[in-house]
């Protein structure tokens, strides 16, 4: 497993924690949630790379 450090602006911060609050998971998996969902959204340039190679 490997760690990041992020940058995120007070506001979002705050949101990110209290959507992670109401869902009942911890604001890392909030994140890492938010992170594969957007990479099942963005599969196709993954694919396209892998095609090049």
């Amino acid at each position: 497993m490997k760690r990041v450090n992020i940058k995120l602006s007070d506001d979002a911060h705050t949101k990110a924690k209290v959507i992670s609050v109401l869902n009942n998971i911890t604001l890392n998996e909030y994140f890492e949630q938010a992170i594969e969902e957007a990479i099942k959204r963005d599969k196709k340039l993954l694919e396209a790379l892998k095609k090049k190679i």
